[in-house]
């Protein structure tokens, strides 16, 4: 019984003989595997990118929220009549010893 590939003769070489032993059948199923890959890669990249996506939205609503939230306490201050504007920076203020 035969196992369905072709038997290859060791003197003389035909000319319509691929030289490897691949049928149409494995080299078919070698571009499946390969496109299978391929199309999980690119989900995964997907799947990436939406997360990506996601945080950059979170973050520029993070910022806007930010910068609305400096701008009620700067409001706020002013309304209060704090001197905040021309207070010295803490970061400036040394201590005693430090030089």
């Amino acid at each position: 019984m035969t196992s369905g590939k072709s038997i290859k003769s060791h003197g003389t070489n035909s000319s319509n003989e691929k030289p490897t032993d691949l049928t149409p059948v494995d080299t078919n199923e070698a571009y499946r595997m390969g496109v299978k890959l391929l199309h999980e890669k690119c989900k995964a990249l997907q799947r990436s990118n939406e997360r990506l996506v996601f945080r950059l939205h979170k973050v520029q609503k993070m910022t806007r929220t930010r910068a609305r939230d400096v701008e009620f306490l700067k409001a706020k201050l002013d309304s209060y009549g704090d001197g905040w504007r021309t207070a010295s920076d803490p970061t400036d203020i040394k201590e005693e010893g430090e030089e």
